[in-house]
């Protein structure tokens, strides 16, 4: 056969899973399915297309379901806020979870009494327990002079009780008035016209020293209140009960005033047990002489040593509180 008068066959193409069938042993290709792919569908129009007008009664049905749609979620909104508010309306009524003022408990009262606390935050009437709010009820109480902070506690349904922490006054101090003072030397409230108390009375400070605070103030009153812890333990005129003003000084310490005599006593800072133990002597042994009447002042100060001096016309001669000073320098 002439080859060159073969006819050409070109070589039909494979795919590769027609190769891949035949390299595993098919006889033949191997089949491969093949799915129609959909036409996807368009969304508009075509410019050689012609517009198709809906007829009335396709715009009526579609007018009708888009109002009966609209008209069932109108409804269900609206079943749905009255149920809101008729839920609110009887929680916020029902006696269920009403608060009744004589059920709370107010504990921690020393100053104040229970309907002062009620009033001061404003729980005389029956409250809803779900609505109260804790955090200005506090707030409330807080701002009532004798409270330093305050505990509610809220037991569902209707159970409400109060823990009140009162300021503890320590002492009474002078300023352009009168306050009460706590343990840091806090003016937390005003005494009121008639208000009477047998705490110490402080003086040798200013408002703006004993609001701002500071290292420096509450040393003072640590000092202050070291003082008067001593003279609580005296049997004698020297006792904090028989003082009328402790008055502080930066520089000098402290200065006590008597309430009977209204004698003066240079105390300075520290050492105060010892101190008080060596004006003891000395008072003591000037009763014994009949030295003690018309003394205007003592400096307990400097150790060893009490230094006194006597209003003018005194009985009490300048050797007589010499002989007395002796006295208190021998112990």
């Amino acid at each position: 056969m002439d080859i060159m008068a073969t006819k050409f066959k070109p070589r039909k193409y494979q795919s590769p899973r027609e190769v891949k069938g035949r390299a595993f042993g098919g006889g033949g290709a191997m089949a491969v399915s093949r799915t129609k792919r959909a036409k996807p569908k368009r969304f508009w129009r075509s410019s050689d297309e012609p517009f198709k007008m809906p007829s009335v009664g396709t715009l009526i049905k579609k007018g009708l379901k888009c109002l009966a749609v609209g008209v069932v979620s109108f409804v269900g909104l609206s079943a749905l806020t009255v149920a809101i508010i008729l839920v609110y309306m009887y929680v916020n009524e029902s006696d269920y979870f009403m608060v009744q003022p004589q059920s709370i408990p107010v504990t921690g009262l020393s100053m104040l009494t229970r309907e002062e606390v009620l009033e001061a935050a404003e729980l005389q009437e029956p409250m809803n327990n779900l609505t109260l709010d804790t955090t200005k009820i506090i707030n409330k109480l807080k701002a009532t002079p004798w409270v330093e902070d305050a505990e509610i506690s809220k037991t569902f349904p209707n159970g409400l009780s109060i823990k009140v922490r009162e300021y503890k006054p320590k002492a009474i101090v002078s300023l352009q008035n009168l306050y009460f003072i706590d343990e840091t030397g806090f003016p937390f409230k005003k005494l009121d016209p008639g208000e009477f108390s047998d705490l110490p009375l402080i003086s040798g400070f200013t408002l703006d020293e004993l609001s701002n605070g500071g290292p420096l103030v509450k040393d003072a009153f640590a000092e202050i209140f070291a003082l008067v812890a001593v003279l609580n333990d005296r049997k004698d005129d020297y006792r904090t009960d028989n003082v009328s003003e402790f008055h502080y000084d930066p520089d000098r310490g402290i200065t006590l005033f008597t309430k009977k005599t209204g004698l003066q006593i240079k105390v300075g800072l520290g050492g105060y047990s010892k101190k008080f133990w060596r004006l003891g002597r000395v008072t003591n042994h000037l009763k014994s002489e009949g030295l003690d009447e018309g003394l205007a002042y003592m400096n307990v100060e400097y150790p060893k040593r009490v230094t006194l001096s006597y209003r003018p016309g005194a009985a009490a001669s300048a050797a007589a509180a010499k002989r007395a000073a002796a006295q208190g320098e021998s112990g």
